[in-house]
């Protein structure tokens, strides 16, 4: 029996039957397979008989005690095992899936890096017995081969659902080491920033976010970087600490870099705030399991209680 054969039984078969002579073919019994099914006898039979129709031959050879398979029998049996066996392997691992609660978040790697890895801990603590899963990439809503349970990006208003939550607007401002303003500063407008090392976040061409080009646009500043001197980098992680070392200015998302304005290793160059009616959003389906909701709520209370990114 060639694929060809098996894909034709498959689409044409009702799944039960395969599956009545998938087992019955490993028990090497009707009577066993049927109590393993938890059907009659005469049931699994039944199943067997319209099987034997729809491939035109006898598939089991009755013995003394059970069955043997035919020739046609064995190779349907060869054919069918495999799949069995996948779909028997798919099905753990949902079940496995769900007693474990597991919730998978796509984000990109500022937000799960300065927002929420110094949270788990008591997100794990307040919601016990979570499997939490972390994927990380500059476009959280393009992972692609990977079932997410949580989508956190940076989208545009026209961008949002009906089953999204915004958790705080894009506020975007120039942070650099103390060091750095008391040898290149005072930087009274956002112009006198381009006298000064620049650090860029490299972004693919259809990234949404800000950057200096359009940063310093709507801070009212007509020259572009492209002549500042800049390094780039394309982890927003190691362009913080470029910026802490005094390595040069960058550009800081309220909300993200809160905790390094509070401890001082980052100050705001100068006081200027650009916002944009883009947001750091928040995707959950509908029918998404209850563990899942109540990550998707906590999140929401967390972002509401942080000062400044509500």
């Amino acid at each position: 029996m060639n694929k060809g054969d098996f894909v034709y039984i498959m689409l044409h078969a009702h799944i039960a039957e395969l599956h009545a002579f998938h087992i019955a073919a490993t028990c090497e019994s009707f009577t066993r397979a049927a109590r393993q099914l938890k059907l009659t006898q005469p049931a699994l039979s039944q199943k067997i008989r319209r099987l034997e129709e729809l491939v035109g031959t006898r598939l089991f050879i009755r013995k003394y005690r059970g069955v043997a398979l035919t020739d046609a029998g064995q190779q349907l049996y060869e054919a069918s095992r495999s799949a069995f066996e996948q779909i028997d392997v798919n099905f753990r691992q949902v079940l496995e899936g769900r007693a474990r609660k597991r919730v998978r978040i796509s984000t990109d790697f500022a937000f799960a890096s300065h927002w929420l890895m110094s949270r788990l801990p008591q997100l794990r603590r307040d919601l016990e017995g979570l499997d939490l899963q972390l994927l990380t990439s500059q476009e959280p809503d393009r992972i692609d081969g990977v079932a997410t349970d949580l989508t956190i990006s940076l989208a545009e208003a026209s961008q949002r659902s009906a089953t999204s939550s915004a958790l705080f607007n894009e506020r975007v401002v120039a942070v650099c080491s103390p060091a750095l303003v008391a040898r290149y500063g005072p930087f009274d407008t956002p112009r006198q920033l381009l006298t000064a090392p620049l650090l860029s976040l490299s972004s693919p061409p259809n990234a949404t976010w800000h950057n200096w080009r359009s940063w310093l646009a709507e801070a009212g500043v007509g020259e572009t970087p492209e002549g500042a001197n800049q390094t780039r980098l394309n982890n927003y992680s190691l362009l913080l600490q470029g910026a802490v070392e005094g390595q040069g200015i960058a550009l800081g998302w309220l909300g993200l870099v809160d905790s390094f304005l509070e401890s001082g290793q980052l100050v705001m160059a100068c006081d200027r705030i650009v916002s944009s009616d883009r947001a750091y959003v928040m995707d959950c389906a509908r029918d998404a399991p209850h563990h899942v909701r109540d990550v998707f709520d906590w999140i929401g209370r967390q972002c509401r209680e942080t000062p400044g990114t509500a």
